[in-house]
């Protein structure tokens, strides 16, 4: 099964492309989890804005939540975003850590940084999603 970390923005049509490949990401999460909580970063997932019920219906199972569990998405700036991209990307540089994968992991924050930034240029908001 093919996984993958990719950025949701509130603009369907920001004027470039939004496509990130996320699947090094996705593969090396507890890695990344690992590393965030050495660096004193949040984890990865504080990102995500997917709700429960999308999540549901990419797993093809209903999942039982609390009626008011359907809050709406957390949306984040572009910056708070490009920071925390830059700071992981720091960590991977600078720090002793277990990726298997750094360089693809590295890949996959470069395409997240390119996108937060054309992001910015248009004022657009962002989170993660999951795709399976």
């Amino acid at each position: 099964m093919s996984v993958a970390y990719y950025i949701v923005l509130d603009n369907d049509e920001p004027g470039f492309d939004s496509f990130v490949n996320g699947k090094a990401i996705a593969h090396a999460i507890e890695e990344l989890d690992t590393l965030c909580e050495q660096a004193d970063l949040p984890r990865l997932e504080s990102f995500m804005g997917q709700s429960a019920e999308d999540m549901a219906d990419m797993l093809g199972e209903e999942i039982d939540l609390p009626e008011d569990d359907a809050a709406p998405p957390v949306w984040h700036t572009a910056d708070a975003g490009i920071a925390y991209i830059e700071a992981v990307i720091y960590a991977i540089d600078n720090m002793q850590h277990g990726l298997q994968a750094s360089d693809d992991v590295l890949e996959d924050l470069e395409e997240y940084r390119r996108v937060l930034e054309q992001a910015k240029e248009v004022d657009a908001k962002w989170y993660l999603a999951l795709d399976m």
